[in-house]
C-alpha cells in the first residue's frame, strides 16, 4: 500500500462536500489516472471496514458517504495502520529522508519529515546530520534555511548515483528483484520504495513495459546485471518524468558516438517515451549508454582504457605485494584476471558509476581480512579518479586477490604419533595425505620419541594415543583406523588452524613486525 498517497486521497475526498473526479485527484497528487484507480481499491476496502462507502457515479466522480464520526475516525485508522507498515529504524529513516530530499520538487520541512516518520523534530534534526554526511560523499550540498526548509544542490548525475545506492540499501530492493524475476508477480498496492512513493503496481508496470520490448541487449544479460540495468533505467525514468536531465560535455558526447549500446538503449527509451508520453533527449540516452559500456567485456574497449587498466592493475598488485611481502608482481594469472576486470571498470571509475555485487556479504564473511587488504589498496583509484571506490568494487578485487593468495598458502607442519603396526601406520598416513591436504606430515614419532623431539618447527601434532606434552602446540587425538566421524571432526578442526596460519592480515602483520 502506498501509505502517503492513500492518506492524501482520503483527505481530498473527506474535504469535498460534492463529487470529485479521478482526474482532479491525480492532478493534485501528481500521479497517473490509472494509479489513482488502483489506490481507490484499497481506499474502498478501508472505508467498508469503517462503516463508510465509496460512491462512484459515471461522468460525475466519487465521494465518501457515511456518518461524520466515522469519517473522522477513518483518517486516524489509516494513519495508525501506516505506522505498522513503515520501517522506523534509524538506518531506514536515513534512507527515507535522503530519498525524499533527492526526489522532492520543493523545499522539505523538518516537521513534514517528523509527521511522516512519526518521530520528534529533534530526532529528525539528528538524522539530518547523518544524511548531510551521506550527501557530502556524493558532492551534494544540503542547505538548511530557517523558514525555508531543506533543499539539496548538486550535479544531476551525483543525485542519481546516490538515489541508486539508497534504493539498493532499501528494504524494497528485494521486492524490486522479485518483480523483475516473476512475470506473473501479483501486485497488491504494497509500497516498494517509501521515500519515493513507489508501489508495486507502478514498478511492475514499468518492468513489464521494458521487458516486453524483447530488447536483445536485455535478453542476454545475467539476472543480477539485468536487475541493476533496469534500476538505472527506472531512476532515469523517474528523473526525466520530473524534468530533471543530465548534462554531458560536447567532447564526451562526440566520444560516445564511437562507442556501442546507443541503439539498444535508444530502443528502450523510445518504448518508455511512447507509453508514458515523456521525452528522453540524446544526453539521457548517452548517460545510460555509459553505464552499459561500464559492464562490457574487454574486447570492445579502446586503447586509452587499455593503458589505464594496465596502470591500475599494476598499482594494485604493487600495493598487495608490498603489504603482504609476497612476489605477486610475478603472478601473470593474477595480472590477467585483474586486468580483464578493470578494463570495463575504468569507465565506472571515470564516471563514478555504481555496480552491484550480489556476493558482497559472502565475500565479507569468507574473506574478511583479504577484503581489508584490498580496501587498503584502492586509495590509488580514489585519488586518480576523484571518487570513493564502492564496497561492491572492492569485493570483486578481493576475489582476485584471494585467488592469487591460494598459491601461497602453506600446509601445517605436522607430526604423526602412531604406535600401531606398519600396515596400520601406512594406511593412516595415506588417508591423511589424501583427505586432508591442509597438513604436511614432516615426521613420524613413537609414544617415547615424541617426548624427546624438539617442536619449535611444528604447528600440529596428530596422535593415536593420549599424550601429555608440555607444549602449546595443538594435539589432536584420533582413531588408528581414522573412522568417518574422526575424519570429519579432524578436517573441521584442522581447517581452522590452517585458516589462521594463512590469514593474509596476520601474514601482513608478521612481515611488518
Amino acid at each position: 500500500m502506498n501509505n502517503k498517497r492513500i492518506i492524501q486521497i482520503v483527505d481530498i475526498l473527506l474535504k469535498q462536500e460534492n463529487y470529485v473526479t479521478i482526474d482532479d485527484i491525480s492532478k493534485q497528487i501528481n500521479v497517473s489516472n490509472k494509479t489513482i484507480r488502483n489506490d481507490l481499491k484499497i481506499v474502498d476496502q478501508w472505508l467498508s471496514e469503517n462503516q463508510l462507502h465509496l460512491v462512484k457515479k459515471t461522468g460525475v466522480g466519487i465521494c465518501i458517504e457515511g456518518e461524520q464520526d466515522a469519517k473522522l475516525k477513518i483518517s486516524e485508522t489509516i494513519m495508525q495502520k501506516n505506522r505498522e507498515l513503515i520501517d522506523y529504524s534509524p538506518e531506514a529513516r536515513k534512507i527515507f529522508i535522503a530519498m525524499r530530499l533527492l526526489n522532492s520538487e520543493e523545499h522539505y520541512r523538518i516537521y513534514e519529515l517528523a509527521n511522516e516518520l512519526y518521530v520528534s523534530r529533534a530526532t529528525i534534526h539528528k538524522d539530518i546530520i547523518e544524511v548531510s554526511d551521506l550527501f557530502e560523499k556524493e558532492k551534494i550540498k544540503l542547505h538548511r534555511k530557517n523558514n525555508h526548509g531543506l533543499q539539496i544542490e548538486g550535479k544531476e548525475r551525483n543525485k542519481r548515483n546516490l538515489l541508486i545506492e539508497l534504493m539498493v540499501q532499501d528494504n524494497g530492493y528485494q521486492m524490486f528483484r522479485n518483480i523483475v524475476n516473476d512475470d506473473n508477480y501479483e501486485c497488491d498496492g504494497s509500497i516498494v520504495f517509501a521515500g519515493l512513493d513507489i508501489n508495486d503496481d507502478e514498478l511492475n508496470e514499468f518492468v513489464r513495459i521494458v521487458m516486453k520490448s524483447d530488447n536483445p541487449y536485455l535478453m542476454e544479460l545475467p539476472f543480477d546485471t539485468l536487475v541493476f540495468v533496469l534500476l538505472h533505467i527506472f531512476v532515469s525514468f523517474i528523473r526525466v518524468s520530473q524534468k530533471h536531465t543530465v548534462t554531458l560535455s560536447k567532447e564526451f558526447l562526440e566520444e560516445l558516438q564511437q562507442q556501442p549500446f546507443f541503439d539498444e538503449i535508444k530502443a528502450i527509451t523510445d518504448v518508455l517515451a511512447d507509453y508514458y508520453h515523456i521525452q528522453f533527449n540524446e544526453m539521457e540516452v548517452r548517460y545510460l549508454q555509459v553505464y552499459c559500456i561500464s559492464l562490457q567485456n574487454s574486447k570492445s574497449t579502446n586503447e586509452s582504457d587499455e593503458q589505464e587498466a594496465i596502470e591500475v592493475a599494476r598499482a594494485l598488485i604493487d600495493s598487495w605485494s608490498e603489504q603482504l611481502q609476497l612476489p605477486l608482481k610475478d603472478d601473470e594469472e593474477l595480472f590477467d584476471s585483474l586486468y580483464a576486470h578493470l578494463y570495463p571498470a575504468i569507465t565506472r571509475f571515470r564516471h563514478n558509476i555504481l555496480i552491484e555485487n550480489p556476493l558482497i556479504h559472502e565475500i565479507h564473511n569468507l574473506y574478511k581480512n583479504t577484503y581489508k587488504i584490498a580496501e587498503n589498496s584502492v586509495s590509488y583509484i580514489n585519488d586518480r579518479y576523484q571518487i570513493q571506490v564502492s564496497k561492491e568494487e572492492i569485493g570483486y578485487l578481493t576475489l582476485h586477490l584471494a585467488a592469487a593468495l591460494d598459491y601461497f598458502k602453506e600446509p601445517l607442519k605436522t607430526i604423526l604419533v602412531c604406535n600401531s603396526g606398519i600396515g596400520t601406520n601406512n594406511l593412516l598416513i595415506n588417508k591423511l595425505k589424501e583427505q586432508i591436504p591442509e597438513i604436511n606430515i614432516v615426521d613420524q614419532e613413537s609414544f617415547v620419541s615424541i617426548y624427546e623431539r624438539p617442536l619449535d618447527d611444528i604447528e600440529l601434532i596428530i596422535s593415536t594415543i593420549e599424550l601429555h606434552l608440555k607444549t602449546t602446540k595443538p594435539i589432536l587425538k584420533i582413531s588408528p583406523l581414522l573412522k568417518d566421524y574422526d575424519l570429519m571432526r579432524l578436517k573441521e578442526i584442522i581447517r581452522k588452524f590452517y585458516k589462521i596460519k594463512n590469514d593474509p592480515l596476520l601474514r601482513m602483520n608478521k612481515t611488518h613486525e
